[in-house]
């Protein structure tokens, strides 16, 4: 294993150049080159965390959104066209009224959700957030959640939903599970054998481990459901909450890749959550904690960087190096403030994570706290513009600090995605081997000032607009596009619609 790792790192710093010299100064090359080699064939997608809102009556009195918070959260996702969400379910949430089993429990929210999904081509991750019994497995509440899955399947007819995650980040103390690895493969062994029974194994992939990481200490997890599981697990993944010292500085990409070195070649390896976190030494880190404290309805499980614009620079950082490192897909979290809260019931302080907090006016005191705050920006076109299917390509990165790239083609249309996290602006130039004339390209930018402002076209209602339309890039004959990046910046050239 330390001479895989040893391999990994060395390989990382020769192609994907994230270490820097001196902030990019020197004789370091200044090339971006989007090669022929294919990290991925098909790519899922950049999506999001949705569901939730299971506080909506205690709040509101009402048990599901207006009419009017519908179709602003529609139109939201409409436009950022994830190709993938999550959606994590619980019993009392969504199929258990007074103990007894009733699907139709979730025809308030989590019908409307799936509907959403099933009319735009939206493949759902879909779960269950623990299981019941403590250290064994209730066999009655196993039953009913199977059953909720067959009612989904068979009797709603939803063909979006393709993954199921049972039990979230079991390996970790605050899990159902309580980190025994043993007990979660019990459940994941019984839940298999109610999918076979019910007839519907074919219609859904069970993905697992689902851990949560911190560092590379727990890739045996990976290994040994692969051994003890096989084909019971139809893809892989994990979850990551890096600082943005390791993103920024691509430490990120080398753990993700250790963990990415331990799945099966033929399998799917997908960042099923994903967000940042920071160390409480740090200067973000207390910030984050003064913000928290300053606001009413922010529990402690809260990114208060939301609100910056800095932060859509980081989150795109860190989509790309999860593309340069081959996973399948990625789920960011999450999609509204408004989905979660922390002790359950009435409480009213909100897991702080996502684009908008949609009962801003309704509950929470803030209409505004309802706009769209920056990090949409960036995310949903990484979201728009990279669709399932995709090919991912690999990339040559120049020596400079906080500089990565990515490159996409679907139906012989090309997106190319280029992020500076770094303070110094940056002149490169971008080829392509094998090269291809782009025409009709569309470009984006978006560049971090202080706060929440950005420099970055929007349309009335909010969302990204192009910079520049119609112009071309053409890279045959081995020619490069000179381009000047900025400091804090984020480039998005696509001909796809």
């Amino acid at each position: 294993m330390v001479r895989k790792l040893l391999f990994v790192f060395i390989g990382l710093l020769i192609i994907v150049s994230c270490k820097s010299k001196g902030e990019g100064e020197g004789e370091a090359n200044n090339n971006i080159v989007i090669t022929s080699e294919v990290i991925t064939p098909s790519y899922l997608g950049n999506g999001v965390q949705w569901g939730g809102y299971d506080n909506l009556m205690q709040w509101t009195g009402s048990a599901t959104l207006s009419e009017t918070d519908w179709n602003k959260l529609f139109q939201r996702v409409r436009f950022m066209r994830p190709p993938v969400v999550r959606i994590m379910t619980a019993d009392g949430w969504n199929y258990l009224i007074n103990g007894i089993y009733d699907p139709a429990k979730s025809n308030d929210i989590l019908i409307k959700i799936l509907d959403f999904c099933e009319e735009e081509g939206i493949t759902v991750i879909f779960g269950e957030w623990g299981h019941k019994g403590g250290s064994s497995v209730d066999e009655s509440w196993l039953e009913k959640s199977a059953s909720f899955l067959e009612w989904l399947l068979k009797t709603k007819n939803y063909t979006c939903i393709k993954y199921y995650n049972m039990v979230n980040e079991p390996n970790g103390s605050w899990s159902s599970t309580k980190g025994n690895y043993d007990l979660w493969v019990s459940i994941i062994e019984k839940f298999n054998s109610k999918l076979i029974e019910k007839g519907i194994d074919t219609k859904i992939s069970i993905t697992g481990p689902d851990i949560a990481i911190w560092n590379t200490g727990s890739t045996f997890w990976i290994s040994d459901t692969h051994y003890d599981l096989g084909a019971k697990i139809g893809a892989y993944d994990i979850h990551t909450y890096p600082t943005e010292t390791s993103v920024r500085d691509g430490s990120y990409f080398e753990m993700i890749k250790a963990y990415k070195e331990e799945v099966p070649e033929s399998s799917a390896m997908i960042m099923s959550e994903f967000g940042f976190k920071y160390s409480a030494s740090s200067e973000l880190g207390i910030e984050n904690e003064e913000r928290k404290n300053n606001d009413p309805y922010a529990s402690d499980d809260s990114n208060m960087m939301i609100y910056d614009a800095f932060y859509g620079i980081d989150v795109a950082d860190a989509i790309m190096q999860i593309m340069l490192a081959g996973y399948s897909g990625s789920i960011m979290w999450d999609l509204d403030d408004a989905m979660y809260n922390i002790d359950g019931g009435s409480s009213t302080l909100l897991k702080r994570w996502g684009f908008w907090n949609i009962l801003g006016s309704e509950k929470f005191g803030d209409s505004s706290d309802e706009n769209i705050r920056p990090w949409f920006y960036t995310v949903s076109l990484m979201s728009r513009y990279f669709p399932a299917g995709t090919r991912i390509f690999g990339i040559t990165l120049p020596d400079k600090k906080g500089l990565r790239a990515i490159a996409g083609e679907k139906n012989g249309k090309y997106t190319i995605a280029i992020v500076n996290s770094n303070y110094v602006d940056y002149s490169i130039s971008l080829s392509m081997e094998n090269g291809i004339n782009m025409t009709s390209v569309n470009l984006y930018k978006y560049i971090s000032g202080d706060g929440s402002s950005f420099t970055g076209n929007k349309d009335n209602n909010g969302f990204a607009s192009p910079y520049e339309t119609g112009s071309g890039l053409d890279f045959t004959g081995e020619k490069k596009i000179n381009l000047d990046i900025k400091a804090r910046s984020f480039t998005l050239f696509t001909n796809m619609e």
